[in-house]
């Protein structure tokens, strides 16, 4: 007889919980986005379906791969907060460029990948890259690496980046010849300290060769 009213009691308490679980309590009230600074929640709602109904029974990883699937989402990750609250942290690309194609413009990422403009975005002051081959992922990728691994006293005062030449120009109009970027660390460390040097002279060189880091020329 105690075994019967434990079971039964158990499975009252199986039944109450389900029915908790599946209640109007934890249905999903909204979502929350952290990260964002470029795209809006629409620019992701629209790549990714917006889930609704009870919280537990949203697919998370799903999600997470979906929204991951932006081409300006780096990583994103979904949790759960009490009791029907889910939050979405997003890491956008960071453009440090942009280019000009054939009918428009696009951005340019840290990591080389190539991005259309979301809606509103801001050019602001960032650097034109000219003379690649938007096919050329050597070439984009290059550019990126440069100008991602300047010091932000130069990246702010770069103007462009012609990639052909392999040569910075800056906004007063000084010409930085880099040639090959593989000894790039060492190159950046070298143009710092000559612009330093430049800027206590208060001297605007036209030109500043550093194919050669050991040996760069200033043209005056």
């Amino acid at each position: 007889m105690q075994r019967r009213i434990i079971s039964i009691i158990v499975i009252i308490i199986v039944l109450a919980a389900y029915a908790f679980l599946n209640s109007s309590y934890f249905t999903l009230d909204e979502l929350e986005w952290v990260g964002l600074k470029y795209l809006s929640p629409g620019d992701l709602i629209d790549a990714a379906e917006l889930p609704s109904g009870n919280v537990f029974r949203i697919d998370k990883q799903a999600l997470q791969a979906s929204i991951s699937a932006h081409v300006w989402v780096k990583t994103a990750y979904v949790n759960w907060s009490w009791p029907n609250h889910l939050t979405v942290h997003v890491s956008e690309r960071q453009p440090v460029a942009v280019i000009v194609s054939r009918d428009s413009f696009l951005l340019l990422d840290s990591e080389g990948v190539l991005l259309p403009p979301p809606r509103g975005f801001s050019y602001g002051s960032l650097p034109l890259v000219t003379n690649v081959d938007l096919e050329a992922s050597e070439q984009l990728i290059s550019a990126a690496r440069l100008l991602s691994r300047l010091p932000a006293s130069l990246y702010d005062n770069v103007s462009e980046w012609n990639s052909g030449e392999q040569t910075l120009i800056t906004r007063s109009g000084t010409q930085i010849l880099f040639g090959s970027l593989r000894e790039l660390d060492r190159k950046v460390a070298a143009l710092e300290a000559l612009l330093e040097e430049l800027a206590r002279k208060n001297t605007a060189p036209k030109k500043i060769d550093l194919r050669i880091v050991n040996s760069p020329v200033i043209v005056e």
